[in-house]
């Protein structure tokens, strides 16, 4: 098992034990033998999926790739923790009437957001005047709860 399946694998009992009949954990196995994980939050846009090269943390439509090859550990730990226990900024980008752009956003500790990802669409009425609408979105998981969880799985990826 690769080092962020196992990130995975942790974070999904630490989910189920503190979350339980709010996860829904989905396996998707195809018949090239690729299979995918998925796991989502009811009443939440949170999801993480996992597969055999990289993990995808996302909110709703948002999402953002890991490959854990090419990007750094700690900061695909620090981003999955922090996406369950701080809050988030989600700011839809209207022309008019038509949504275009959503940027996700995740509080850091000194309140300010760091971006987590923006999706958007190519075609829009790019001549209309833009509107925002900015919602928050409260932590899905007090950080308190899970300092024992989250120790060591930031000491799993340091022995790496």
């Amino acid at each position: 098992m690769k080092v962020h399946q196992v990130i995975f694998e942790k974070t999904k009992e630490l989910l189920k034990k503190h979350l339980g009949d709010k996860l829904s954990i989905d396996i998707e196995k195809y018949d090239d033998e690729y299979l995918e994980t998925h796991i989502s939050i009811t009443d939440t846009d949170f999801w993480v999926s996992c597969d055999d090269r990289e993990l995808t943390i996302g909110n709703g439509f948002n999402h953002r790739h890991f490959n854990p090859e090419f990007d750094d550990i700690n900061e695909i730990i620090e981003v999955l923790l922090n996406s369950l226990t701080k809050r988030k900024r989600i700011t839809e980008y209207y022309k008019g009437k038509f949504h275009y752009k959503t940027k996700a956003e995740i509080e850091s500790e000194n309140g300010e957001f760091s971006e987590l990802s923006t999706s958007l669409t190519w075609l829009f009425p790019f001549w209309k005047k833009t509107k925002e609408k900015v919602v928050i979105e409260k932590n899905i998981i007090d950080q308190k709860l899970i300092e024992k969880e989250i120790d060591e799985i930031n000491n799993y990826a340091q022995w790496l």
